[in-house]
């Protein structure tokens, strides 16, 4: 048997404690890259509205930023003189964020629903149960397409965090599969509002029950960019769909 102090069995320890600090080393480097440090971020107030705009936007483009904001307001300020008071007091709790684009991302604005998927894609987890955009660079060439783009995502913002059983709501899983299984959403027209010739395609209504309950919500209260485009088109096409909104909306 060797001694404890004998040159070889130190070695053997020093051996060990060599690879438990490369390991715990290399443990935190990759935590760390899992975990990537937050953005800088500036916060204002917009129509009643949280905006938090990534300092990257303000540094790189401060003028296009800019631009997003007044036309993030403009269409903010569509919502309060269309939507009733109680449901934008529940809107104004959802913060929105401005962020930089996401490389090979097409740019977009989103709802988060919660922190798990934002963590799995390399996302800040605070944006959870919040609107984000990364549009800012076409924000107006998006608003030409769809007028009241952050109503779309407020939309599902709601869908999620007010009404009876959230995503599970029963009425909007009834509406939708109604709409799916009567055809009417099968093949309808669509609008660029950039010249470009309007097509006929299945509605992006069908996509989910939330892109059907946000989609006819822009009809229901603002433009939407397919068929049906407005309120009058929505009762005419779809009244079941109409008289649900009423309520699940509170404007009846």
């Amino acid at each position: 048997m060797l001694s404890l102090h004998h040159p070889a069995l130190r070695l053997k320890r020093e051996f060990r404690l060599f690879c438990a600090w490369v390991l715990l080393l290399t443990g935190a480097v990759v935590s760390a890259a899992e975990s990537p440090v937050p953005p800088k971020r500036t916060t204002r107030t917009v129509s009643g509205w949280t905006l938090h705009i990534d300092d990257r936007l303000t540094a790189a483009q401060p003028q296009v930023t800019e631009v997003a904001v007044a036309l993030l307001q403009q269409q903010l300020g569509e919502i309060l003189s269309v939507v009733p008071a109680l449901a934008v007091t529940e809107l104004r709790k959802v913060p929105l964020y401005f962020s930089p684009e996401y490389p090979g991302i097409q740019p977009r604005a989103e709802y988060h629903p919660n922190g798990a998927w934002l963590r799995e894609h390399g996302r800040d987890p605070v944006m959870a149960r919040a609107v984000e955009f990364t549009n800012i660079r076409i924000f107006e060439r998006e608003m030409s397409r769809m007028p009241n783009f952050a109503l779309h995502e407020l939309a599902h913002a709601y869908h999620h965090r007010v009404l009876r059983l959230s995503f599970g709501n029963p009425e909007i899983l009834a509406a939708h599969a109604r709409a799916k299984a009567g055809g009417t959403y099968d093949l309808v027209a669509r609008r660029f509002g950039n010249g470009r010739p309007e097509t006929r395609e299945r509605a992006y209504a069908l996509t989910t029950p939330q892109e059907f309950f946000a989609e006819t919500t822009e009809a229901f209260f603002s433009h939407n960019d397919y068929f049906p485009f407005t309120l009058e088109d929505l009762q005419r096409h779809d009244p079941e769909t109409r008289a649900l909104l009423e309520i699940l909306w509170g404007t009846k």
